[in-house]
């Protein structure tokens, strides 16, 4: 079974709740390494450990950083989307934006979401008894980009036994969807 969400986001948006809300905002949204792989470039050069979110947001706040926020943004809604609850019940840092070891986007999913997921799969599980003796399946496909004030992002949910035709896919696991979280 497929379940697919889109979003669009516009950037300017997320960039009015950053200097509105300045780094609750960012601790409230983004996990800590979402937060690195956006100020990546920043993450090679001082050490990590001694930026806090006001550091960031006042001293290192660059279109291209506010591009990947938004993009990771655009990411986690087309995911509760595609898990079928939207934000109900979900937090926002229960579904992180990964990458993968290949530079794709993956999904790491914890708590609500989670079990979001676990729902989602069961149900594909109860109507598809030959995927029930397996137990239930999950595989993410994720794709977000931006382009001046705007950023997309589809993902794909795929429940069940193999991919389909989406191709090889990590599996996903109890502590999260592609990756160890």
């Amino acid at each position: 079974m497929f379940y697919l969400g889109t979003d669009l986001v516009y950037i300017p948006r997320i960039r009015a709740a950053l200097d509105r809300f300045g780094g609750r905002f960012l601790q409230r949204v983004y996990t800590p390494q979402e937060q690195r792989t956006c100020w990546r470039s920043l993450a090679r050069s001082i050490p990590w450990e001694t930026l806090n979110p006001e550091t960031l947001l006042n001293n290192h706040l660059t279109p291209d950083v506010v591009n990947r926020l938004a993009g990771r943004w655009a990411a986690k809604e087309a995911v509760v989307k595609a898990l079928g609850t939207g934000w109900h019940g979900v937090g926002y840092k229960d579904v992180e934006i990964t990458r993968r070891a290949t530079g794709e986007p993956g999904v790491c999913l914890r708590g609500r979401a989670l079990a979001a997921l676990d729902r989602r799969c069961a149900l594909h599980c109860q109507t598809h008894p030959v995927a029930a003796s397996a137990g239930p399946e999950a595989h993410w496909q994720v794709s977000f980009s931006h382009d001046r004030d705007y950023a997309t992002a589809s993902a794909i949910l795929v429940c069940g036994s193999g991919s389909g035709s989406l191709g090889p896919a990590p599996k996903a696991t109890r502590t999260g969807s592609d990756v160890e979280c």
